[in-house]
C-alpha cells in the first residue's frame, strides 16, 4: 500500500507542476495583453492630440487667408485715400477702413487664440511623449521577460509530459481512475497528507478510528469531507520518542 501511495504522490507532484506551468501560460498572455493595451492607450492619446492640433491648424488656415485679404483691402484703401477729392468719398472710404480694421483685429484675436491652443497642446504632446517613451521602455522590457517566461513554461510542460506518462503506467489502473476522477474536481489535488487527524486538503478533522486505520496503512482511506485520498508519514515509534 505504501508503494501505491508513493507512486500516486510522485505522479501528483509532477502533474501539479504541469498544472502550475499551464496556469502560468494562461496568465502570462493576459499580462502581455495588458501591457499592449497600456501602450496602445498612450499612443492613442498622442494621436488624439495630433488630431486636435491638426484641426486647430485647419481652422487657422482660412483666417490667415482672410487676414491677408483684409490687409490687402487696407493697403488699397490707404492708396485710394490720397486720391479722394470729396468729403463724401472720404467718409465712405473711412468707414470701409474702420470696418476692415475691426475685422482685422477680430481675426488676429481668433488667430492668436488658436495659436495659444496649438502651443499648449504641443507642450502637452511633448510632455506625454517623453513620459510615454520612458514608460514604453519599461513596459517593453517587462513584456520581453513575459515572452521569455512563456517559452520557459512551455519547456517545463514538454519536459514533464514524458515523465507523467511513465509515472501513470506505474500506478494501479483502478487507483489511477479514482485519482483522475478526484483530481478533476479538486484542482489537481487528489491525494493529501493527514496530520494529527486533520486533512490538509479541506482542513477538516477525520474520525479517530479512521485516522488509526490510515496510520496502519492497511487500506486506502479517503477524507469523509472532501473525498481526497489521504496518506500520513506518522511513525508511531518517532511519535513516542
Amino acid at each position: 500500500m505504501k508503494e501505491l501511495i508513493q507512486d500516486l504522490i510522485a505522479l501528483q507532484d509532477v502533474e501539479l507542476e504541469i498544472f502550475k506551468a499551464e496556469d502560468g501560460l494562461l496568465e502570462t498572455p493576459r499580462e502581455i495583453e495588458e501591457i499592449d493595451g497600456i501602450i496602445l492607450a498612450r499612443k492613442r492619446s498622442l494621436d488624439a492630440i495630433d488630431e486636435e492640433i491638426a484641426e486647430l491648424e485647419k481652422r487657422k488656415v482660412p483666417l490667415d487667408i482672410e487676414l491677408a485679404e483684409n490687409q490687402a483691402i487696407l493697403d488699397a484703401a490707404d492708396a485710394r485715400i490720397k486720391r479722394i477729392k470729396t468729403n463724401k468719398e472720404y467718409l465712405a472710404l473711412q468707414r470701409e477702413i474702420d470696418l476692415a480694421k475691426k475685422r482685422k483685429a477680430d481675426m488676429e484675436e481668433q488667430i492668436l487664440t488658436l495659436m495659444d491652443k496649438i502651443e499648449m497642446r504641443q507642450k502637452d504632446k511633448a510632455r506625454i511623449h517623453e513620459s510615454f517613451e520612458e514608460d514604453k521602455a519599461i513596459l517593453e522590457k517587462k513584456k520581453k521577460k513575459l515572452v521569455g517566461r512563456c517559452a520557459e513554461l512551455e519547456k517545463i510542460i514538454n519536459g514533464y509530459k514524458g515523465k507523467v506518462e511513465k509515472l501513470r503506467k506505474k500506478v494501479d489502473p483502478s487507483l489511477l481512475s479514482r485519482y483522475d476522477r478526484i483530481k478533476q474536481n479538486k484542482k489537481g489535488l487528489a491525494i493529501v497528507p493527514c496530520e494529527n487527524g486533520v486533512c490538509r486538503g479541506c482542513h477538516m478533522h477525520i474520525p479517530p478510528q479512521l485516522f488509526n486505520e490510515l496510520v496502519r496503512g492497511d487500506a486506502l482511506i479517503a477524507c469523509p469531507a472532501c473525498q481526497r485520498i489521504l496518506y500520513t508519514d506518522l511513525d508511531p515509534q518517532k511519535k513516542e520518542e
